[in-house]
This record gives C-alpha cells, structure tokens and sequence, in this order.
C-alpha cells in the first residue's frame, strides 16, 4: 500500500494489515509532518488489499488448475480500441480489470499492443507473449498466462508481437487467430479484457472478431470522436461481413467539467450514439499518473482516488449489462 505525505510528498510503502485501526496517525520521517493513513474504502472489496510496487515473478499458470464450477460457463470478451492514440485504452484496461477482480470476477487481461505498455504497467519485462504462443507447437495459451498479484490473469506482449502481423497477414484467416487461441481458455474466466493498439489494423481486427463487445474510451476531445467514429465504422464493418455479433460501449475519460469543449463534445457523442455511451464517466485524476510510476493500479494506489472510484463503479455498469 503506497501512502503520501501531503506535506512533502514523500512516499512510503507499507504493510495494510499491520494497521489495526480503519485510520491510524503517521508522522512523516522527512518533515515530521502529521497526516492521517486510511485503509480500504470498501470492506467487502478492497479490504486487506495489498499491491508491491515490485512485479512478481514471470511463472505461468496451469489453466487447468482453476476450479471452474460453472461447465458451461464461457467468458465475456471485451476489447478496449480506439483508432487515436492517448485516449486512456491501457490505463482503462488495467483499472476495469482491477475492478472486475475486486468484484470477484475472474479476469483474464491480454496485452495486444506491440508497445507492451500494459505489461510493463504490470512491472513486467521480457515475458512471452501472444506471438510465442502462435509459434509453439508443443504448447497452448495457458502456458503463457502469468497469474499476478493484481487479483488477475495477464497474456503479456513483447517487442516480437510487432512481428506477428507481418508473418501472418497473407494467412487464410488470419483474423481469427486470437479467437481460436481464447477458446481452449474462455471457459476459466468471468471476463477477458484485451488492450489493443491505436489503429484499425491486423491487431484490432483479430481483437473485434475475438470479443462480445468492444469498449471505445474517449475523452472530449474532437480528434478522438472522430477515432470513435473509425472503430464504430469497423464494427460495422465486421458484422456485416463475418455475421459477428459484436456490440460497443463508449466510456468518457479524462473529462473536465469545467472545460466547456469537453461539455460540447459530450452532449455530441451522446446525441451520437445514445445508449452506446456509458453512464459513468472517468474524471481526470493526477493520481492515474502518479500510479503507473509506481506499477500499481489507481484504486490500490490511492482508494480515495476519484478516477479508482469511477474505474470501480464503470465495471459495475458492465456486470449489470
């Protein structure tokens, strides 16, 4: 659990279930200053929560370990795309699986972006990814997932996912890759969650045609309405072509009530797409950023957090969907 002086900012990584009391009095070892460190917001939740900056180490996880009760039980795919970069698609792919974990969901996270951003998000590094386990003849999907202290599952990416398209765009259907690869695995899990790249390419293509549902984030901004408008137009695209039934979320991100383009923008994207878009919206937070410097998802970094609370209360709204 990271605690924060909120005189001078200093830092401090402490045990949460050595404190006995919801709220106990520190004095900062660097100023002396006095603050007040809380537990968890949420008992039934979050309560003994705790996230070391340091990752864990890269052990896969048998699959066929986890105790599934339900046979019959297949998992709600969701990829998260935009066609614009900078619009918070990683940063809502970790805090909504966070979420869903929290919620006792069982969550599998797949990294697809060749940048690897989640991953090492995640504290990882130099972990296999998608594009060994295409490249295995031996092996299937669940010997590459990594079981993390996050509360979740995680398909990591590396720098050699940026070869996966190049070797495999002429295959006979390449687009199906992914999906084929989740079917051996979708039984073990509530939710999998991919985090794709900024385009309509090779990887958001396999990502749609993988999932039940596509969740575009955006703030308001224009440039990124019109990333909605590409993706929206690409999922069109692939229920016209493949008889896929794919549906589409938008959750606002990074929003500022009192910037009034950002209320423009707003009242344009629902006037668009109406129902599409999300009841809850993430407001822009410092704490996200000061966050992933840590390795450590908002809702564990700070559980005060406006954005940790939002990310919390937008997987609510998918559960219920």
């Amino acid at each position: 659990m990271i605690v924060t002086c909120n005189n001078c900012n200093t830092r401090y990584n402490i045990n949460e279930n050595a404190l006995k009391k919801a709220e106990v009095s520190a004095r900062c070892a660097k100023c002396k200053h006095v603050f007040t460190v809380r537990k968890s917001i949420e008992k039934t939740s979050v309560e003994n929560a705790v996230v070391e900056s340091q990752p864990v180490k890269n052990e896969p996880i048998n699959i066929d370990g986890i105790n599934v009760t339900d046979s019959n039980k297949n998992a709600k795919i969701i990829s998260i795309c935009n066609q614009k970069g900078g619009v918070a698609k990683t940063t809502t792919a970790l805090n909504l699986g966070v979420s869903l974990g929290l919620l006792k969901k069982r969550v599998l996270i797949i990294d697809f972006d060749i940048q690897a951003n989640l991953t090492l998000l995640m504290g990882y590094k130099d972990a296999k990814s998608f594009f060994e386990v295409i490249h295995s003849k031996d092996s299937g999907i669940s010997e590459y997932i990594i079981k993390t202290k996050l509360n979740m599952w995680l398909l990591p990416s590396n720098s050699k996912m940026a070869l996966l398209s190049k070797t495999h765009i002429q295959d006979e259907d390449f687009e199906y890759l992914l999906r084929d690869k989740l079917k051996s695995v979708a039984p073990y899990f509530d939710y999998i969650i991919i985090d794709t790249p900024p385009s309509g390419d090779f990887y958001t293509l396999n990502a749609l045609l993988a999932s039940d549902m596509a969740i575009i984030p955006t703030p308001c901004e224009y440039l990124s309405m019109q990333g909605v408008n590409h993706i929206v137009n690409m999922i069109n695209v692939v229920r016209e072509k493949s008889d896929h039934v794919l549906d589409y979320k938008i959750p606002i991100t990074m929003f500022e009530q009192d910037n009034t383009a950002s209320r423009v923008i707003l009242k344009k994207l629902k006037d668009e797409y109406n129902d599409h878009v999300f009841t809850t919206m993430i407001e822009k937070d410092s704490k996200i950023q000061e966050s992933q410097i840590v390795h450590t998802p908002t809702i564990y970094y700070d559980k005060e957090s406006r954005a940790g609370r939002q990310y919390y209360n937008l997987a609510k709204e998918i559960i219920n969907l």
